[in-house]
């Protein structure tokens, strides 16, 4: 069964505060509809009454489960989206001239794609916002750790998603003072740079509840989290976000103290150069099963697919090992088709944009689909890209080319950079993003990401004539209107 969880969500600060995970609660009941009554109770989410009347220790597990899955919304869109805005990948199935038109020439529709990837984040920070304000009144979850210890995992899921906002909403602003009665008036667009503030500030309070919230969570995770299901170590994904996101407030808007915070924030995170190239993988991941009726892979698909294709500069653009074949990350990550992989055409054509290659790092070993592989959220490989970056603008160039060398080395397969202490910041920013984009490709739209915060958008490619490159999302159209604001609007 294929539910949107999306449709549960409504626009910012515009639904009622006593929302819970009720997807999960539609879901069950549909899954029970199909061969019983509907007076049977559903037992697998809990209610708005549940929710919001004293609700028991089972009741704040369940919603609790509700926000790690709502943590998902929007993923498979901004890996698609961000990934076309910034020359990741084509969508060349043929069945939406906007995936080959308006993502790459313009101009951008409010009422439609520009405008996603904001209902489904502002959805998951109500139903945060609902679970917070019960929290302590329920009257057998009453251990101050067991508290702190759930605030701690609700804040840092809620900074991240305002984080993902400001970063798609560039620009235009976005609202963050959401916690609101649905019968006041929206709330107030605020700057990217005061939103991304915010969740710095919101992951800091996050970790303090976090280092108070003793040993154990009073709820389960699902899957993605291996390793770091504790209020300890949940603590170091925090700092592994908190460091994330002092170096883009660095990047997108020149916060010079952030460097030196995003240092010590990443210092209290899993990074670690130790068991190397094992270690690159262990993080936070969106994790699927592939099991039927639970959340699955959105984006892997077989090779015969005419979907998803990786942009050709990724290609052109690859560094080659000592030996002459390609970076270890492309070979990875993606496939030339071949007759020996499919029938038919090995070239895909479409409105003048050419694909050769198709992504593979969400499939089986036999290129085939696989729903049950995870998505990375945050790893060690990434950490140490941001360790390198971090460095390198805190003074220590060469623990920065350390950094660099080590993701070389073990995730590419290369030679240690040409980067020396006498390097300009220009060439350690193109070594960066290279490093960066074959690193984290597919999983974040880190290109168009990367390319914004060092005002590279130029750089990145223009497939024909009269294509663009767009800075930043829109606000949707419904919440321009809210605020009786002409669509395209901005702050």
């Amino acid at each position: 069964m294929n539910i949107d969880l999306n449709i549960f969500q409504g626009a910012s600060g515009r639904r009622p505060a006593a929302r819970l995970a009720l997807a999960v609660a539609v879901v069950g009941a549909i899954a029970l509809s199909a061969c019983r009554d509907f007076d049977v109770e559903n037992l697998n989410a809990p209610t708005d009454d549940q929710l919001t009347n004293a609700p028991s220790r089972a009741v704040l597990a369940r919603t609790a489960i509700g926000i790690q899955i709502e943590a998902f919304n929007d993923l498979a869109g901004e890996i698609q989206q961000w990934g076309l805005y910034g020359r990741e990948l084509y969508n060349l199935l043929g069945n939406d001239p906007r995936e080959t038109g308006e993502e790459l020439s313009g101009p951008q529709d409010p009422g439609g794609r520009a405008g996603a990837g904001w209902t489904g984040k502002y959805g998951a920070i109500r139903t945060i916002h609902t679970y917070l304000s019960v929290l302590r009144t329920s009257p057998d979850l009453t251990a101050e750790a067991e508290l702190r210890a759930s605030e701690g995992f609700a804040k840092t899921i809620k900074a991240w998603h305002l984080h993902k906002l400001a970063i798609r909403s560039g620009a235009t602003g976005l609202p963050i003072d959401t916690d609101q009665p649905i019968e006041d008036p929206p709330a107030p667009l605020v700057t990217s740079a005061a939103a991304m503030e915010a969740a710095s500030d919101l992951l800091d309070e996050a970790l303090a509840d976090l280092q108070a919230g003793g040993t154990a969570f009073p709820f389960t995770f699902v899957p993605g989290y291996t390793g770091f299901t504790t209020p300890a170590t949940f603590a170091q994904f925090n700092r592994a976000l908190a460091a994330k996101v002092l170096v883009h407030r660095a990047t997108f808007h020149g916060c010079t103290t952030c460097w030196t915070e995003a240092a010590t924030a990443l210092a209290g995170s899993f990074v670690t150069d130790a068991g190397l190239p094992g270690s690159l993988s262990t993080g936070v991941y969106y994790g699927y099963t592939g099991t039927a009726g639970e959340l699955s892979n959105p984006i892997t698909e077989p090779l015969t697919s005419l979907r998803y294709w990786v942009h050709p500069s990724i290609v052109t653009g690859v560094q080659l090992q000592p030996g002459g074949q390609p970076d270890l990350r492309l070979t990875r990550k993606a496939i030339r088709l071949s007759r020996t992989l499919v029938t038919g055409d090995t070239v895909r054509t479409l409105n003048n944009l050419v694909g050769t290659y198709k992504p593979i790092l969400y499939n089986n070993a036999n290129f085939s689909a696989n729903t049950g592989a995870d998505i990375p959220w945050i790893t060690n490989e990434e950490l140490l890209l941001l360790r390198a970056e971090i460095r390198w603008n805190t003074g220590d160039k060469l623990g920065a080319i350390s950094d660099i060398n080590l993701i070389r080395q073990h995730a590419g397969g290369l030679a240690p950079s040409t980067l020396t202490i006498a390097s300009s910041d220009d060439a350690f920013i193109t070594e960066l993003l290279y490093n960066r984009l074959m690193s984290l490709m597919f999983s974040q739209g880190v290109r168009w990401v990367d390319a914004r915060r060092y005002n590279r958008l130029a750089t990145l490619p223009r497939d024909r004539t009269g294509d663009v490159v767009h800075p930043h999302m829109l606000i949707p159209a419904s919440e321009c209107d809210a605020r009786g604001l002409t669509p395209p609007c901005s702050i």
